[in-house]
């Protein structure tokens, strides 16, 4: 079901979304969708500070 440009275009035309031929072409395969959850991990990160970091913040005050 629905494996062919032409069908998909043909549904398109009679005014079927995109999501609703989606969901005609997983349904009519006999298709399953699952989700897998993702998986997500706070990572802490120590940025080294740069040494000429004041230098450059003074200059700043200068200039401004």
């Amino acid at each position: 079901m629905l494996e062919t440009r032409e069908e998909r275009v043909k549904l398109l035309k009679a005014g079927f979304s995109g999501k609703m031929i989606e969901r005609l072409f997983i349904e009519g395969n006999n298709l399953r969708i699952t989700r897998i959850p993702p998986v997500i991990q706070i990572v802490e990160l120590e940025i080294p500070r740069a040494e000429n970091s004041c230098i450059r913040h003074q200059a700043i005050a200068r200039c401004a």
